[in-house]
């Protein structure tokens, strides 16, 4: 279902007149708009994320010289530059602006993260050991950053996969959504996750390489080679080692489907969707004694472009990369 009008919001740093226009500081770069001097400020002013284009267009046209269609074709202009967005895709603004490699730095020194890890703890104690099969897990859960080298089954796979994003049978008897309800809560049961894997280490698999899971099974994209994922999570990952990986999960979203109901508010509740299948690959593989280790260290664009997504519409969240534990 799509909008049925656009409501614009100004995404720019800032911008200042410069000779016969106004030049906007985005991201990475700046653009300059000329021979709109007399309309552009009385124009952007009203592109607060609350007036529909029709809204701006007839009144932008009441004080100024400008005829409504030449007005929405200046605003067609602006929203092909990014100067302007729909309120509701803002996210793909901030999403690229929080990319990795990140554009902008900390300036901690070592001392100062240790001294970060050595402060006061905020987790709630509890004065007895665990006593349900759920709380021994909640014990057992932790990263592993090294792996044995041994492949995973075809099984562990597929079984791990539906423990993160999975349709429950519960789905049949709940007549309010035709998607259905799944092994993790969802913001208005939305569901706009997308799971991937890269398979290393799955013998019994016909092929490795990327894959997409979905309704129905697993469908595989391409192949891929440790040079590939290295452009993607670096030369020497700090959190695994590639040549032991059995396979790689990754969570993306499709903001869209979101934001559509939410409007950017629901680009929030895409992380809080993703960290509850994260927990689920976590403690699913704490059960069965398989490592895991969740990475969010990778190059966005590198990633996105392996699984063939349509980026920054469809990003990755989180990868979480799984093998046999090291003994």
């Amino acid at each position: 279902m799509k909008a049925k009008s656009t409501y614009p919001f100004v995404t720019v740093f800032g911008f200042c007149k410069q000779g016969g226009g106004f030049t906007f500081i985005l991201p990475g770069k700046e653009i300059t708009i000329e021979g709109s001097d007399e309309v552009l400020p009385t124009l952007l002013m009203q592109c607060n994320g609350f007036n529909s284009v029709e809204k701006i267009a007839a009144s932008v046209s009441v004080s100024t010289r400008y005829r409504i269609q030449e007005i929405k074709r200046l605003i067609t202009t602006l929203l092909e530059y990014q100067i302007i967005v729909d309120a509701r895709k803002y996210y793909e603004i901030f999403h690229e602006i929080s990319e990795n490699p990140m554009p902008f730095f900390h300036e901690l020194s070592n001392e100062d993260v240790v001294a970060m890890l050595h402060s006061k703890s905020h987790l709630v104690r509890i004065p007895y050991s665990p006593r349900t099969k759920l709380e021994a897990l909640f014990e057992s859960r932790a990263s592993t950053r090294e792996f044995s080298g041994e492949p995973i089954t075809k099984k562990d796979f597929l079984r791990l996969s539906w423990a993160m994003y999975g349709k429950i049978k519960r789905s049949s008897t709940y007549p309010e959504s035709t998607i259905g309800l799944g092994t993790i809560p969802s913001g208005g049961a939305l569901y706009p996750l997308r799971l991937y894997g890269i398979a290393m280490k799955i013998p019994t698999l016909q092929k490795n390489g990327v894959y997409k899971f979905g309704s129905r099974g697993i469908s595989y994209l391409r192949s891929t080679n440790e040079e590939e994922l290295i452009e993607i999570f670096g030369e020497h990952p700090t959190s695994f080692t590639i040549e032991y990986t059995a396979a790689i999960l990754i969570l993306i979203c499709d903001f869209e489907q979101t934001t559509q109901k939410y409007s950017n508010r629901g680009y929030r509740y895409t992380f809080l969707e993703a960290g509850h299948a994260a927990q689920n690959a976590y403690l699913w593989c704490a059960e069965q004694g398989l490592g895991i280790v969740e990475v969010a260290g990778f190059n966005d664009k590198n990633l996105a472009k392996a699984l063939q997504l349509p980026y920054p519409k469809q990003a990755p969240l989180i990868a979480l990369v799984v093998g046999r534990k090291k003994s």
